[in-house]
């Protein structure tokens, strides 16, 4: 008997708990997937940022210095959650989806936003509150979500009260561009 509730417990800590499972595991941002091949279509000439279907703007894709390419992203015109502001930033090395930036309404978006990926990730990692500008009712929220292969950020504020960010990234990515910074740094002299 004593054998049996030895391995009983040994699986209850081997495995994770279903919480921390299926959130480790949502790598989706709207309806982009981290990790998979990134395959959409072209919008076509006059589509503009929202569309019917997720397609990218083919004439605003670009090669990153870091070695990754940096796609726009139409949302389509219904379910688009009311803190996101303009079209989807995709970044994939290899064709694989490594990034997904979402742009946002800044401080008036952010607690919509928080709300938004504390429902999808569970509790932040981090948080950081500044100080209310001058000229704003709201103070800005800086928070980080460190889960199993892929790390999330929302950046209430992006230097401006009217515009933030949320940022979804593997850490392959997220190590590819450190060491470009590294070894691309401009020299001091």
């Amino acid at each position: 008997m004593t054998f049996n509730i030895r391995i009983l417990l040994i699986v209850c800590l081997i495995l994770p708990s279903p919480t921390a499972f299926a959130a480790a595991q949502d790598k989706t941002v709207m309806g982009i997937e981290l990790g998979s091949r990134f395959l959409l279509p072209d919008c076509g000439a006059g589509s503009g940022t929202f569309t019917s279907r997720l397609c990218i703007n083919g004439s605003l894709t670009n090669r990153k210095q870091s070695g990754g390419d940096e796609y726009y992203v139409a949302l389509p015109r219904s379910g688009v959650p009311p803190y996101v502001r303009g079209e989807l930033k995709v970044i994939t090395v290899q064709g694989i989806v490594e990034s997904v930036q979402v742009g946002t309404w800044g401080l008036q978006a952010q607690s919509g936003a928080l709300a938004a990926l504390t429902s999808q990730y569970g509790k932040p990692t981090r948080t950081k509150e500044l100080k209310k500008a001058a000229n704003s009712r709201f103070a800005a929220r800086f928070d980080e979500w460190d889960l199993a292969d892929f790390s999330v950020k929302l950046d209430g504020s992006t230097g401006s009260i009217d515009w933030g960010l949320i940022e979804v990234s593997t850490y392959r990515y997220q190590k590819l561009v450190k060491d470009y910074e590294k070894t691309n740094r401009p020299i001091a002299h």
